[in-house]
């Protein structure tokens, strides 16, 4: 939600020195906005904005990786905020006796002769207590003075009546700094609570205007997206499936210094780049840093989205393959102390296919890919709003970025959506992913997150929103479950229903089917003991063994308990209910299978859930089956409440008018049907995504004469790293 512009009163002086902070040398990387330890954060825009404008660093220097957000801050520390976000430089003459040899002690006297500061222990004033805690305030004092404020207009908070600060806090709360402690009242102050780190950075974006969104008319075209789209490798020990592991994308990261091993452990670093200094770099390796292959023309796979200048650099010497017949031998340069030669050549926009390092009796080091625009030139860096930084490709995106991947929902509010594993622009990680491209379907419709339980005033974070895109069985229409499954979150133990978008589309991308709505996925249990055992969480607010004796046993959520068990997480929904036979899902059996889940239950009890410790070959996985040893899923537009665009309940119901508070959208084209039909011997329908860009899922009958037995497990989906770190 777009926070308001407040209107602060400044001193002329002050507005002037904040805007040269964004005409300043570029930040560092943790001013880039990717501090691992904001994530999802209330104050993490804030916090963004602060390392934006060079105003915080971080916590932990000299690495600046993390924030601490849920810190106190030390009157030492504010006076280093303070002091940066107001550019003061005058230290005058003042000298506290208790800040000899701080870190802190230049800014403390620079805030000292700027009088924002008096000292902590009146009237003598002579010491400063840097590593006090910062009240709230004592807060309102500090910016008080800092920004000039004098109007203490009519706010009164019931709970600073008496206060030595009282008038500070007024005035900071008629500039709109501060809304107060107890939300949504905001009738108190709670003036003598400490600052943590999070709330500083909010008081002071909101003090400084500090940009937290993106301006409306901000956005990138085309020209603006990096020129590499995907990329893949053909491996051949399975069975050519297309293969991401350990490859890398670097826009404009050709240059000294860059290693390019893939193997965290290992080392291959740039000496010299030649004439190729900060053209994008792409390293097909995967599994290994040697290959040892057979002579394969289309090994490696990359699509480009413009013309390009490709050169490839040969690292293993004579003789070359036959595939790099045909190509200019370019410059040189320089890896780990070795002179290697440059091939190039002209590539159209599409897929440029190159072939493998030929298998000789010696394992022989792979080559690396650069790439340029048409005219040879690197490839400029995308523009950003301005007040905001350049995220660093291969590196964690800002909330911002994060924020420009929106859509418009039927009651015409703006909601998060679907977006790929990384920026395509910025080439930055979200660290986490939605599951299918709606580009799979022509026109590429987006859906909503969160558009459901805005009718129930219910917040479901984007992250969990996981897309299933496929074609049916007769591959004449598209079909998409969209459903909020975060497995990171100990939420979900309790949560019976959850939204769920089934949707279906002739293959040229005309809408026939659309039901949003709460879908019942029953009680939580496990079976990690070798039984099913229902949960029994004391925090849900009602009985989770109640719950299961109520609804129908087809209808759970499977959850792990323990370290020790097997990393398989099934919700299933395989019961018709009233609601799905009024949005036209006439058969609703269906289940979604999460391999290595980002949590489980540490007991049987599950009031919280344990993080598992993800490693890169184990990122989540999902599969979705249907009609599991009973009829067939079914689309039946005549059991629907309505006919064409109608609106229910945010249950699916009761009818609803399209005005109503709670009125969700549905779609049924009138006499539409559609079934998942299994075949006379298979036992369900299963559905496994076999690429990581698209993640377009293939549906297979499984079990029975002259069916597999099960789905080999899917491969990993996480490109570069970006799934399994968070």
């Amino acid at each position: 939600m777009n926070r308001r512009i407040r209107p602060v009163v400044r001193l002329a002086l002050i507005a002037s020195l904040i805007a040269t902070l964004f005409a300043a040398s570029a930040p560092t990387s943790a001013s880039q906005g990717w501090f691992l330890d904001d994530d999802d954060s209330i104050f993490e825009a804030d916090i963004e904005a602060l390392a934006n404008a060079g105003i915080t660093t971080g916590c932990n220097p000299p690495e600046n990786t993390y924030f601490c957000p849920g810190d106190p801050v030390t009157r030492g520390q504010m006076a280093a905020f303070l002091t940066r976000g107001l550019e003061l430089t005058d230290r005058g003459s003042v000298d506290f006796v208790d800040d000899d040899g701080s870190i802190f002690e230049a800014d403390i006297e620079k805030l000292a002769e700027a009088r924002i500061t008096l000292g902590c222990n009146p009237p003598a004033n002579d010491r400063f207590c840097p590593g006090e805690s910062v009240t709230r305030s004592q807060m309102a004092a500090f910016l008080t003075r800092a920004l000039g404020l004098t109007d203490r207009g009519s706010v009164d908070f019931v709970d600073d009546d008496g206060s030595i600060f009282e008038a500070d806090i007024e005035k900071l709360a008629t500039a709109g700094i501060t809304l107060g402690c107890n939300p949504p009242a905001n009738d108190r102050f709670c003036p003598n609570d400490r600052v943590t780190r999070g709330q500083m950075a909010a008081f002071l974006t909101r003090a400084l205007d500090l940009p937290t969104v993106v301006p409306s008319g901000f956005s990138l075209a085309d020209s603006d997206m990096a020129l590499v789209k995907s990329y893949w490798v053909e491996e051949p020990e399975e069975g050519d499936r297309p293969d991401v592991h350990d490859m890398q994308y670097w826009p404009r990261g050709f240059k000294a210094g860059l290693d390019v091993d893939p193997d965290a452990d290992d080392a291959a670093t740039v000496d010299s780049t030649g004439r190729y200094a900060g053209w994008d770099v792409l390293a097909p390796s995967t599994r290994w840093r040697y290959k040892n292959l057979a002579a394969k023309n289309d090994w490696f796979h990359a699509e480009l989205r413009r013309d390009a200048r490709v050169a490839v650099v040969w690292r293993d010497g004579a003789p070359l393959p036959s595939w790099l017949s045909g190509w200019e031998s370019g410059g040189t340069v320089s890896i780990d102390g070795d002179l290697v030669q440059v091939y190039e050549k002209d590539v159209p926009a599409g897929e440029l296919v190159l072939g493998s390092v030929e298998y000789t009796t010696e394992w022989r080091e792979t080559y690396l890919v650069l790439l340029a625009e048409a005219d040879g030139d690197p490839t400029p860096a995308p523009p950003t709003p301005a007040g905001f930084a350049l995220p660093t490709p291969s590196a964690s995106c800002p909330s911002w970025v994060h924020g420009l991947h929106t859509t418009v929902g039927p009651d015409g509010a703006t909601y998060p959506t679907w977006h790929p594993q990384i920026d395509p622009a910025y080439w930055c990680y979200f660290g986490h992913e939605h599951g299918s491209s709606p580009e799979l379907i022509p026109g590429r419709p987006e859906v909503p997150y969160g558009y459901v339980a805005d009718k129930l005033n219910q917040d479901e974070p984007n992250i969990g929103f996981k897309e299933f895109i496929f074609k049916d069985m007769a591959g004449e229409h598209w079909v998409r479950f969209v459903i909020h499954a975060n497995t990171s979150s100990e939420r979900r133990v309790c949560t019976q229903f959850h939204t769920l978008h089934v949707e279906a589309y002739d293959l040229a991308g005309a809408l026939k089917f659309s039901a949003a709505f709460k879908a019942d996925y029953g009680a939580a249990f496990s079976t990690s003991d070798g039984g099913d055992v229902v949960l029994t969480p004391t925090n849900c607010g009602y009985s989770m063994p109640a719950l299961a004796s109520q609804v129908d046993s087809r209808q759970n959520r499977e959850i792990n308990v323990g370290a020790a068990s097997n990393d398989y997480e099934r919700w299933d929904s395989r019961a018709e209910t009233t609601a799905t036979y009024n949005l036209g899902i006439s058969v609703f059996d269906h289940s979604f299978d999460i391999r290595d889940p980002m949590s489980h239950c540490n007991s049987v009890t599950c009031n919280s859930t344990v993080l598992r410790d993800p490693v890169e070959e184990s990122a989540t996985r999902r599969t979705l089956g249907m009609a599991s040893g009973r009829a067939d899923f079914t689309f039946d537009a005549d059991h629907a409440l309505g006919s064409g665009e109608y609106y229910t309940d945010p249950f699916g119901l009761a009818l609803r008018s399209s005005g109503a508070a709670d009125a969700v959208r549905q779609y049924a084209a009138p006499g539409f049907t559609l079934a998942f039909a299994k075949n006379s011997t298979a036992d369900d329908i299963e559905c496994v995504a076999w690429e990581p860009w698209t993640v377009e899922y293939t549906c297979y009958q499984i079990g029975g004469s002259g069916n597999p037995d099960s789905l080999p497990s899917p491969p990993d989906l996480n490109l570069e790293r970006s799934i399994w770190r968070n």
